[in-house]
């Protein structure tokens, strides 16, 4: 699970509620209890659309309300057609992408990255949530990640994870062990939603790995599962 790449429609993941819950507030508390220096974020929240006549003009409303001024790129193909805008500012890179699918499924997608810590995560969160409920059942996902200088051992790596999901009461669901990296999905009753993976609820994931290039040690801590590479 190095390398995850969420697909809409697709996977072993069943969706079971979504709703504005207080979903950040527990990751906070298991990302504290990692230890590590808070580095940066990712938000991705997504939502099927019914009764929608035209992407053009549903895509230039969420462009104007989440105040996007960047390029906008359309892809038109057998399979889907696409709209997608998105912008970087000081560090933070928001997109919003409309899509529908061969199935005439139609899907608004927005996303949110941030390099300045947790810095602006509710206030983002809050937003795209008023921003797509109106459409329909809300999917959220939260990535918090940060920093440990040089370079944890394994059993090390153990210790922290363990150590986040003690702080949120959360029971381990599985995980993965490899050279530089160890990740362990679990079930936190601090949040209220969930998915459902091989029959069993996860709505929180702990990740540790070993970056050379910056010569320490990242942290990742994600709500239902982290959808970022680690």
């Amino acid at each position: 699970m190095r390398n995850i790449l969420w697909i809409l429609g697709l996977g072993t993941l069943i969706w079971i509620g979504a709703h504005a819950d207080a979903a950040i507030a527990p990751l906070m508390t298991a990302f504290r209890a990692t230890g590590a220096r808070a580095s940066g974020y990712s938000v991705n929240d997504w939502v099927e659309v019914k009764h929608v006549a035209s992407l053009q003009s549903l895509s230039q409303k969420l462009r104007k309300d989440l105040n996007l001024s960047g390029p906008v790129h359309k892809t038109s193909n057998v399979s889907y057609d696409k709209i997608s805008v998105s912008q970087s500012r000081s560090g933070i890179a928001t997109r919003v992408i409309v899509e529908r699918l061969g199935t005439g499924a139609v899907f608004i997608v927005v996303d949110r990255t941030s390099s300045h810590g947790f810095f602006g995560l509710t206030g983002s969160e809050r937003t795209f949530f008023d921003l797509l409920h109106p459409y329909g059942v809300v999917h959220r996902d939260i990535n918090l990640e940060g920093l440990l200088p040089g370079h944890v051992a394994l059993t090390a790596q153990k210790g922290i994870i363990n150590q986040a999901l003690m702080a949120v009461g959360a029971t381990n669901v599985n995980g993965i062990a490899a050279p530089g990296y160890i990740a362990m999905s679990a079930h936190t009753p601090f949040i209220s939603r969930h998915d459902s993976l091989e029959g069993h609820p996860v709505n929180m994931q702990v990740a540790v790995s070993y970056n050379s290039y910056l010569k320490a040690t990242q942290v990742y801590v994600g709500t239902p599962l982290i959808t970022v590479t680690y």
